[in-house]
């Protein structure tokens, strides 16, 4: 008889084994937790012969048009007046209004979404033009790759919270009926806690969610994305007073209804979690689902056993032998269910068997589960040794079981909170890319050392232009050259005369094998406004941190411009940008020596344009840079002192006017002996 109890055990064991691999194969399909961006109309890098009415934004998830924004800026840094933010056909879109006069130029577009799917923000820029003299716009390389908030450490707490009242909550009342017959183990205590425990971590989840998405709580509970938490609360609210009910009775009813409240939360959390991202999305949460409730009878049974065989020992009643064993059958299948599922959601977080592996070496995610995995391995070795020693000599020791399970809660503690953390990461490895032919971006450029002349720093940004941009910077010794092996480099950036707006600040990680040595790069949106920007380079190398100083100038938008020269007179250029106004620079004398350069700026009509202030960054010709000293002459005129060498020089002059535009130039001037 045994023998064929074993072959039956044994064929149940495979037929549910056989079922997982199908499971696993049906949910192995792409999965792109958080709104990713997929494509923009107009495209990223596009230049259209005039301009277009709405912007339309597609995504991975269908965006949450109340708790999202889309700003249009154009090159000046101003914010362009549109219209309201609507979900477009398919639901996976946003369509956004543009006003009727939009004019030439070229044009950033900002965003913010969140998905109504799993709740989670993101964010990211690209840029358009419109009119021919907009042709060198370029696409951002990384308008694709979404920028993603970190896991917040408020919300990982509220998940811990949840997760460890959840399972403890379920694992009880699970225990109480298929292991235990009947008992709850200190209930009067317990039961309040783990409840509490959910609905306080519910309460903290909601609150750092709409602290991420910038959002009121009553603004994110009353919005699409915000539905589950809703239901989140209801159901550990629910079970909170169905587990202070249960505390004050010996009946079971209460206790099953607290389980049933667990389960129920539960499920509200496997329908809109990264689950919820895929097409079909029922599969993956059904898989998720399952996890869940398998973890919450394995890891949550474990408290009231070990309550139990605590209260036994302290009465001097024998030990929950046969408890125990029920319990460690239970769990072994509650165990398979988890591997099972954790494995068929792993492949489908990835996109299929074949991308299991970029996931887990290519991303933030991977590592995370790598050492998820690894803390659940330990839990289930942990777990062995409780079935092979624990619970046979349970009768006359109990010691090693109450030491073994103590390892296992903490270790539990460990895995929810790396659950928490992965929930807030993004598993695509690849992430979204634009597509069609790419136009080769222009940059510009700094170099400069720092005061003690030990570092020098080469910063390129392309395309350069006021919006977003890739940043590239070389760190190398001042005297030898070399690569600094440097263990972090950020940029402090900070627009120069415009002390309203607030400084920034960029990490940088190292290059990949194809970069320069030295050389660090970052991608991102500080460059938001044309002008002249103060950016220090931070390089740390163990306890030491060097500060080199830079100035970084934005491209000029396309102007045209006219030289006058008359003789005895200095060389005067006019530049006249898509809006009439004019800027006229001149270097005065023009040769070798003490030197003025005068910058005055008209409107359209040709009368002197009154401005606010302007900043004029200097070329000289050995490539050191350095902004120039201005002074006022009148409302629109300045002049700056420069003592120039002969050679080439570039002078690089951002004026403002009163009414808050940036009019840009660069004159290139050949000074004489």
């Amino acid at each position: 008889m045994s023998g064929l109890a074993t072959t039956r055990r044994a064929a149940r064991m495979g037929g549910v084994c056989a079922i997982a691999a199908m499971l696993i194969v049906w949910l192995a399909t792409a999965a792109s937790a958080h709104a990713g961006f997929e494509s923009s109309d107009p495209a990223d890098g596009q230049v259209l012969a005039s301009a277009p009415a709405t912007i339309t934004m597609s995504f991975t998830e269908p965006p949450d048009p109340d708790l999202s924004s889309v700003t249009v800026l154009d090159a000046g840094g101003a914010t362009i007046g549109t219209g309201t933010l609507q979900r477009g056909d398919p639901s996976r879109s946003l369509e956004l209004a543009l006003p009727d006069d939009l004019a030439d130029g070229v044009y950033t577009v900002s965003w913010v979404v969140v998905s109504e799917a799993d709740g989670h923000p993101t964010a990211g820029v690209f840029a358009f033009g419109v009119g021919e003299a907009t042709a060198d716009v370029v696409p951002n390389a990384a308008a694709g790759d979404p920028m993603l908030p970190g896991p917040s450490p408020f919300a990982v707490v509220g998940k811990v919270l949840l997760y460890a009242g959840l399972a403890t909550s379920l694992g009880t009342a699970v225990t109480a009926a298929a292991a235990f017959a009947g008992v709850v183990a200190g209930r009067r205590g317990l039961l309040p806690l783990v409840g509490a425990s959910a609905f306080v971590g519910a309460v903290v989840m909601t609150f750092a969610e709409a602290d991420v998405v910038g959002a009121s709580v009553g603004e994110l509970l009353a919005s699409a994305a915000g539905r589950s938490y809703v239901w989140l609360l209801l159901a550990t609210g629910v079970g909170l007073v169905t587990a202070v009910a249960a505390s004050r009775t010996t009946s079971l009813v209460p206790v099953a209804a607290t389980g049933i409240a667990a389960a129920s939360a539960m499920f509200v959390r496997a329908t809109s979690g990264h689950a919820a991202a895929l097409v079909p999305a029922w599969p993956a949460e059904l898989a998720q689902f399952v996890h869940l409730v398998a973890i919450g009878v394995w890891i949550g049974g474990l408290v009231p056993l070990l309550l139990l065989v605590r209260e036994r020992r302290r009465a001097g009643e024998p030990a929950p032998v046969e408890e125990a064993k029920r319990f460690s059958r239970l769990a072994g299948w509650a165990l398979l269910a988890v591997v099972l599922t954790g494995s068929a959601r792993a492949v489908g977080e990835a996109g299929g068997v074949d991308d299991v592996r970029a996931m887990l070496t290519d991303t933030s995610y991977g590592t995370a589960l790598i050492v998820k995995l690894a803390v659940a391995a330990a839990l289930i070795g942990l777990g062995a040794v409780n079935r092979r020693r624990s619970i046979p000599r349970l009768a006359t020791d109990d010691a090693l079981l109450r030491r073994v399970i103590a390892i296992e809660l903490v270790g539990a503690l460990g895995v929810f909170g790396l659950t928490g953390t992965l929930t807030s990461l993004n598993p695509d490895a690849a992430g979204s890319s634009t597509s069609g032919p790419l136009k080769e971006p222009q940059s510009i450029q700094a170099s400069g050392t720092d005061f003690a002349t030990t570092t020098r720093v080469t910063l390129t940004a392309s395309p350069g232009i006021a919006g977003p941009n890739t940043v590239e910077a070389r760190v190398v010794g001042y005297d030898d050259g070399a690569p600094i092996a440097a263990d972090e480099v950020a940029l402090n950036v900070a627009p120069i005369g415009r002390p309203e707006i607030e400084p920034s600040t960029l990490p940088l990680e190292p290059a990949d094998a194809g970069g320069a040595p030295g050389s660090w790069t970052g991608t991102g949106t500080q460059l938001s406004l044309a002008g002249a920007w103060e950016v220090v380079v931070q390089v740390r190398s163990g306890a030491r941190t060097t500060e080199v100083p830079l100035v970084l100038v934005t491209r000029a938008p396309p102007a045209s411009s006219t030289v006058t020269q008359q003789a005895g007179l200095p060389e005067i250029e006019t530049f006249t940008v898509p809006t009439g106004d004019q800027l006229q620079v001149y270097l005065d004398p023009g040769t070798a020596g003490a030197n003025e350069l005068h910058v005055t700026a008209f409107d359209p009509r040709g009368d002197e344009l009154p401005l606010s202030g302007i900043v004029v960054v200097a070329d000289a010709p050995g490539g050191e840079r350095a902004m120039l000293a201005s002074t006022r002459l009148t409302a629109g005129h300045f002049s700056a002192p420069v003592e120039a060498d002969t050679g080439g020089w570039r002078f690089h002059v951002v004026a403002t006017t009163e009414g808050g535009t940036v009019l840009q130039a660069t004159h290139d001037q050949e000074v004489e002996p």
